[in-house]
């Protein structure tokens, strides 16, 4: 991943963020968790995957209970108290 692909995402890390409630149920809708990782969809086969598209994101979204999943960035908002 390169410096300037990062300026380009909508997330970073330890941003808190939502599940939204459309996304596919393997995804966790509605659940908050905080981004620990992202990595840019290179491949059709990984867009397929992650019901997204190359050339977006995906992002390493953390639970509460230490589990973690990687998400398309097209389900998720950043969390709001």
């Amino acid at each position: 991943m390169h410096e300037s692909d990062v300026d380009n995402n909508k997330f970073t890390w330890n941003d808190y963020i939502v599940i939204k409630n459309d996304a596919p149920h393997q995804f966790h809708p509605g659940e908050i968790g905080v981004i620990c990782g992202m990595s840019k969809i290179e491949s059709d086969e990984t867009a397929r995957k992650y019901h997204s598209s190359v050339g977006s994101w995906t992002y390493t979204v953390e639970f509460g209970d230490g589990s973690d999943t990687q998400i398309a960035e097209c389900y998720l908002e950043r969390y709001q108290d």
